[in-house]
């Protein structure tokens, strides 16, 4: 309640007209408070695995290390391309990247999808080629972008 309670008050005194990066900001905030403690109850499983005998520790740590660093530079990424963009257009990127992973699976791992999966694969390309599509209305202002 407390922490709810001090965001809404910062919504309010910012006159309901926070920024993208601040939207953000607080939405990756509250994500967390529903994440955490999902990541606790599977704490006794993470020490499970690291208390194994044949657990070569030099080499997990060297895993994990890549993907935090990983994680860093994907979270970066993304918080740069919203600060410069907008965040439909970070939205968009992440749906081409998918899209991107999608086939990088079938080439070189011989993945294959459900039809679900095709379907889904399908409305991701149509949702960023409509995107993509210039609208004939809307004037371009200085910056290039459509009002």
């Amino acid at each position: 309640p407390g922490v709810r309670r001090r965001a809404h008050d910062r919504i309010t005194l910012a006159g309901g007209s926070l920024t993208h990066v601040e939207m953000l900001f607080y939405t990756a905030f509250f994500n967390l408070l529903v994440f955490a403690p999902l990541a606790l109850m599977e704490l006794g499983s993470v020490a499970a695995f690291f208390s194994r005998e044949d657990l070569d520790l030099a080499n997990t740590a060297g895993i994990l290390l890549a993907y935090v660093v990983l994680g860093t530079m994907l979270n970066y990424s993304t918080f740069w391309c919203t600060t410069a963009n907008s965040p439909l257009t970070t939205g968009v990127t992440g749906n081409f990247k998918g899209i991107l992973s999608t086939w990088v699976g079938f080439v070189w791992f011989g993945s294959s999808l459900t039809s679900t999966g095709w379907v889904g694969l399908l409305l991701n390309t149509a949702g960023g080629l409509l995107y993509c599509a210039p609208s004939p209305s809307g004037k371009r202002t200085e910056h290039g972008k459509r009002s």
